[in-house]
Order: structure tokens, then sequence, then C-alpha cells
């Protein structure tokens, strides 16, 4: 009995051990930033994860959209890359990002408007980075850092070109003319027009036809990045569409 009783007192004073080893260990202050992961593969839902965690808790990346800025970790990690559904790793990236802090004001100005009278007109600047995943083929795969622009009275929008194996394309965004844009390539954010029904159409270089027309609705304060998937003139999983990732 004794010895029955003294394996119970071990056990117990063990467990209280863990218990209080558990809640001293030092909690995770690795500094974090915002990434964007955008899917231009033309079959595959995805999702990624560091370190057996997923990142987009949110919902999958279906092929043509993307996560929208996350908050992640900085500094060196690597994160592995999965199909919806599917355990086995698809790929795994290094990625190498910088602390950035989230948003900051930049300019306000006063502007007079005819209609309104007075209108403050607020500009803030948002970093972050965006990873495009266009192929299985991780030595496809590339990563920008953003700088995007938001104001308060417009849209701002750039255009890259995500879509392996297509020629330069010209494209209009709303307005917002980006030409010989080629694959991996990301152009400069212009400012466009707010509203509803924006049309965006794109066209390989040298060519006036468009292989992919679209229409958008465009909101102040918000940046856009579009992007395309597929391969012109294709049909069905291969058709040619554009994308829109949002930052605000």
């Amino acid at each position: 009995m004794k010895l029955r009783t003294g394996l119970i007192l071990s056990a117990l004073i063990a467990g209280l051990w863990s218990c209080n080893k558990d809640a001293n260990a030092p909690a995770d202050n690795t500094p974090s930033t915002s990434l964007n992961v955008v899917n231009t593969i033309t079959t595959d839902t995805l999702n990624f994860y560091l370190n057996g965690t997923r990142q987009n808790s949110v919902s999958s990346i279906y092929t043509g959209g993307a996560t929208g800025y996350l908050s992640v970790k900085s500094g060196s990690q690597s994160y592995q890359f999965k199909k919806y559904g599917r355990s086995e790793v698809l790929f795994t990236k290094t990625l190498v990002l910088d602390t950035i802090p989230v948003k900051s004001t930049i300019r306000t100005d006063t502007i007079k408007n005819a209609t309104t009278g007075a209108v403050t007109t607020i500009t803030k600047k948002l970093k972050g980075y965006s990873f495009f995943v266009t192929s299985e083929d991780v030595s496809k795969a590339f990563l920008l850092k953003d700088t995007l622009k938001l104001n308060s009275d417009s849209a701002t929008v750039r255009f890259v070109h995500t879509a392996d194996g297509v020629g330069a394309v010209d494209v209009n965004i709303g307005g917002a003319s980006f030409t010989n844009v080629s694959y991996g390539n990301a152009t400069q954010f212009k400012t466009a027009l707010i509203g509803s029904n924006r049309v965006v159409t794109v066209s390989l270089t040298g060519s006036t036809v468009a292989k992919a027309t679209q229409r958008f609705l465009l909101s102040s304060s918000t940046a856009y990045t579009f992007y395309i998937r597929g391969v012109p003139d294709g049909t069905g999983k291969s058709v040619f569409t554009v994308g829109a990732a949002q930052g605000n």
C-alpha cells in the first residue's frame, strides 16, 4: 500500500511540475510582418503552413484567389504548401521577411469640392509582402515587397504578370494603363477612379485584341493588385482570367 501511495504521489508531483513548466514557458514574441499569398495555379486549391500550423485559417486559397495580407512571423521562416485535402507537402519555401509596421499616415491634404465643400484627403501607407504561387514548381514562385498607398478619395492599382508561359501583356485597369509587362514583373501603383463595373482588359503586347475582359468594383482607401492566370484563348481550367488582391 505504501508503494502504491508513493507512486500516486510521484505522479501528482510530476503532473504539477509539467503544468507549472508550461505556464512559465516564454511567450513567442517573434516580430511580425504582413504576407499576402496569391494562387494562380490553374487546377489546385492550396493551404500554407508554418511549423504544422495552417496560416490561412479563414479559408483555403482557391485557384485565382489570394489570402489578403495576413500577420505572420518575420525573419527566415520555412513555409509548407499543400493541396486542399491532401496531407503530403507540395513544396517548402523559405521566405526571409523584414519586420514591418502595419500602417502609417504619410500625408493629409484639404481640398475644395464644389458640391460638398472642404474634403480632407488622407493618404496612408501599408507595407508588406506578396508571394505568388504560379506553378507546382517552386522555382517559378516569386516574392515581392509591397508599399501600398491608400488614398481616401481614390483607388490605387498595379498589375503583376503571373501567367507562366504567357508572353508580355498590356493591361488597362479602369483607365490606368500598363504596357509590355513580362512574366514575374510588377508595375508601379497608379491612381484609379473609384466606382463599380470598372473594366479591366488584358491583351498580348503588340496586339489590340483583348484576351481577357472583366469588371471590378474599385473602392477608395484600397490598393488593388491585379494578376492573371491561364492561357490566352484557353478553355475550362485554363481559361485566361484576371484576379485581384486587396490591401486596406
